[in-house]
Formats: C-alpha cells, sequence, structure tokens
C-alpha cells in the first residue's frame, strides 16, 4: 500500500525542499518538449536556450526576504479544492535577448550536481526578438491532484 502525504507534510516537504541543500540553476528551453519523469539533466541541456543574453540564473535554496517565500497552504495550480503547499520566488529573474529564439519553458539544475531536478512546459511558447525581457518568477507547488 503506498503512503499518502497528508497536507501538512506537503506545506513541510516543501518547506524542507526549498530551504536546505545545494542551489539551484535555472535554465530555458528551447524546443517543445513535455517533461517527463524519466528525463534527466542532458534531456534538457540538449535542447537549452542560446539566444544573445541568455544565461542560466542562481536561484538560492532558502526560505527569507527576496528568496523562497514562506511555504503556505494555498496553492490552486493543482487543485484548488485541496489546498496545496506553494512558495514563490522572492525576486523575479529576467532576461534581454539580442537575438530571435522561441523558448517553450524551463527546468532547474542543481548547481553543483548537474542533477535535473523540475521541469515545466508553459502553456504558450515565448517567441523573443532582439529587444524582448522575458521576466519569470519561480513558483514551486506541491499537491495530490
Amino acid at each position: 500500500m503506498a503512503c499518502k502525504v497528508m497536507k501538512t507534510g506537503q506545506q513541510q516537504l516543501l518547506t524542507d525542499l526549498l530551504s536546505a541543500g545545494e542551489n539551484w540553476n535555472l535554465r530555458l528551453f528551447s524546443t517543445s518538449h513535455t517533461p517527463a519523469v524519466t528525463d534527466v539533466l542532458s534531456t534538457y541541456t540538449a535542447i537549452e536556450a542560446s539566444f544573445t543574453g541568455y544565461s542560466s540564473k542562481t536561484i538560492t535554496r532558502t526560505i527569507a526576504s527576496g528568496t523562497w517565500g514562506a511555504v503556505a497552504l494555498t496553492g490552486s495550480t493543482i487543485d484548488g479544492t485541496n489546498h496545496n503547499a506553494i512558495s514563490t520566488y522572492g525576486t523575479t529573474q529576467t532576461w534581454t535577448a539580442t537575438s530571435s529564439q522561441t523558448v517553450y519553458g524551463h527546468f532547474y539544475a542543481g548547481a553543483t550536481s548537474a542533477v535535473g531536478i523540475l521541469a515545466e512546459q508553459w502553456a504558450s511558447s515565448v517567441a523573443l526578438i532582439s529587444g524582448s525581457v522575458l521576466n519569470l518568477t519561480p513558483v514551486v507547488e506541491l499537491g495530490s491532484g
């Protein structure tokens, strides 16, 4: 029989996930790809964005002002009725393109371990041209949905 994570357990697990361990690198990918549990970091580095002005961003693994916000049971992205555990990064990450490329999503990798952590393909791709600014505020949510 499989274990079930309680709602309060979701909150504690997400707090532990975001407040300990190595920092993460936030990166963008430039090919339409639906993330899968079997993906590895090389799945994404092979399709990583390469527009001029692009570089990975370091996401600090702490819960503090300017980094990950306090984890709350107010999430609604996965399953609004169950109040998932959610945290939003306190600093918006920004890229300014000086060449063209379409971006489809983002992924996180361990800053020192080089292990793939999380990935998300966005609902809509973003077509960048020279002078475009892409802003992304990281959010991580755990839920039962």
